[in-house]
């Protein structure tokens, strides 16, 4: 009788330390997942408010901007299945990393429209974990909006 009340015991004790551990591991792991979600978001926001700043607004859709940069070369960026590609002259390809799924949109004010305000272009990034499962996935979105540092008046 002792025994088998010290088994139940000793049962229920690393059943609670086993789903203590599991929990630990879910955890750590969407900790990870948003670590590589944030650093990929701040460095795509960093990447392209560095190129913008320095550039001429063209022209953009919803999912595309274009760009003349200050040394006279084109460059282009677009949402497209789930990446952020940039194109240019001597380079093109997807700049995010493929551990993260990125969607966003392109809000571009002021191009050619002479009415005294200098263009401003609203980037809005949804950044998402790929692979693992659900519960461990991250999100997240970020927003910022920017001008061009060439005076447009």
């Amino acid at each position: 009788m002792e025994f088998l009340v010290a088994m139940s015991i000793f049962v229920v004790v690393i059943t609670i330390v086993l789903s203590l551990f599991s929990a630990s591991i879910k955890s750590y792991r969407r900790v990870i997942a948003m670590q590589i979600v944030q650093e990929n978001a701040r460095f795509l926001t960093e990447f392209m408010t560095k190129e913008i700043r320095m550039s001429i607004f063209n022209s953009s859709t919803l999912t595309t901007l274009f760009l003349t940069r200050s040394d006279g070369q084109s460059v282009s960026y677009v949402f497209s299945g789930n990446k952020l590609e940039r194109t240019s002259p001597s380079s093109s390809g997807p700049i995010n990393s493929e551990e993260v799924s990125i969607n966003g949109r392109f809000y571009v004010e002021g191009i050619g429209t002479g009415d005294g305000r200098q263009p401003k272009v609203t980037i809005i990034i949804r950044a998402e974990s790929t692979g693992g499962k659900v519960e461990e996935k991250a999100k997240i979105d970020v927003q910022t909006t920017l001008s061009q540092r060439k005076i447009d008046l």
